[in-house]
């Protein structure tokens, strides 16, 4: 929604000064809601890739991917691949 006002606002030929102050509030609320999608998406598909390796996970190690930072969510999706355990993933997390 923020991302169509904005492109919207933007494609005018003659935007007031108004509409301009507009487009730069909006601009890092869209880009703060394109993050947090990002990370979701990234906790979402390590998530998925762990329950099928490892089966469905405890409600505490769930929680703590879901908090991870984008960087470390894909730190976590290629080190999963060598993870032979759930203890493997545990070891990780307390590292990292």
């Amino acid at each position: 929604l923020l991302y169509n006002l904005s492109r919207n606002l933007q494609a005018l030929p003659k935007r007031t000064q108004e509409e301009r102050k507009f487009i730069m509030r909006l601009a890092p609320l869209y880009e703060q809601d394109r993050e947090a999608a990002i990370q979701q998406g990234e906790a979402n598909l390590v998530l998925r890739l762990l329950k099928r390796r490892f089966g469905e996970l405890p409600p505490h190690i769930t929680e703590t991917i879901q908090k991870l930072s984008v960087e470390k969510l894909e730190d976590l999706g290629e080190a999963l691949l060598d993870f032979e355990t759930q203890a493997d993933l545990i070891n990780w997390l307390n590292q990292n």
